[in-house]
């Protein structure tokens, strides 16, 4: 496994990455990381096509209606 911790939206979260095609997305609560959701993406070749496509996907699911 493989992890990112990244501050957006002035939220701070966790990707997990399996080095494959699977995502978790975490929060930290009561000081745990606890999933909240996950993906798949296709074609992710190293660590840094993996948190492009997270920071996408975040981008498109998590935070499209915070936006608006």
């Amino acid at each position: 496994m493989q992890y990112f911790e990244l501050e957006m939206h002035g939220d701070h979260l966790r990707v997990e990455w399996n080095s494959k095609a699977t995502f978790n997305i975490q929060w930290p609560i009561g000081g745990q990381w606890v999933d909240f959701e996950c993906f798949t993406c296709y074609g992710i070749d190293n660590a840094h096509d993996a948190l492009e496509c997270a920071v996408e996907w975040i981008n498109e699911n998590v935070f499209e209606f915070s936006e608006a």
